[in-house]
């Protein structure tokens, strides 16, 4: 078998390799375009880190505030409706007589959904101390006075006093505090461009 001579290389083999120039490497012009180039990728990054961690407070934040708005204006309509149906309770006893039979029949049924599951809720406590501390006093107390009347500790017209003064107080001082607070937290976030109701 023959073996055939290598050809000479060819000016095209020769322009497939073409010879590296690293004169640019040695230039401080490259290693300072390179050094900005570093600079400004860390920069960029760290700026876009910082807007998207403000962002996502932002968004916590409202969403926290419209978990309380909602927290809030229930439990606003739940003690009204429960302010009204005492009442309506205190004006059946002073209509006619009551023996302690009909006490029992007439026992005014509360509600509580709201306020028995705001124990599970993380909001409940970001609910200003002055509007929770009087609005359990009210729950409490009126509890407390229908079961001295129904237990004839307290007479029924009595009890039916005792019970209006209790509603006029929740009334005129805890109802107007949460209705402005949820009110306020409504308008802060409509500002924010998130509608409630």
């Amino acid at each position: 078998m023959e073996v055939k001579p290598k050809a000479p290389p060819t000016v095209e083999s020769v322009k497939r390799f073409p010879k590296l120039d690293n004169q640019e490497l040695v230039k401080t012009s490259f290693w300072v375009s390179q050094f900005f180039m570093i600079i400004a990728t860390v920069a960029g990054v760290y700026l876009a880190a910082q807007e998207g961690l403000s962002q996502a407070i932002k968004f916590d934040d409202l969403s926290n505030k419209q978990n309380n708005y909602y927290l809030r204006y229930a439990l606003y309509d739940e003690v009204k409706d429960n302010i009204d149906t005492i009442n309506v309770y205190a004006d059946t006893l002073t209509k006619g007589s009551s023996n302690p039979y009909d006490l029992k029949n007439i026992h005014p049924t509360i509600s509580t959904f709201v306020w028995e599951n705001m124990r599970y809720s993380a909001n409940t406590l970001e609910t200003p101390t002055e509007i929770l501390t009087e609005t359990r006093r009210f729950y409490m107390l009126s509890d407390d006075i229908v079961a001295k009347i129904e237990a004839r500790f307290y007479g029924a017209n009595f009890g039916a006093k005792k019970l209006r003064e209790l509603t006029a107080e929740v009334s005129q001082n805890t109802l107007p505090k949460l209705k402005k607070n949820y009110t306020a937290l409504g308008i802060y976030l409509e500002e924010h461009g998130i509608t409630v109701e």
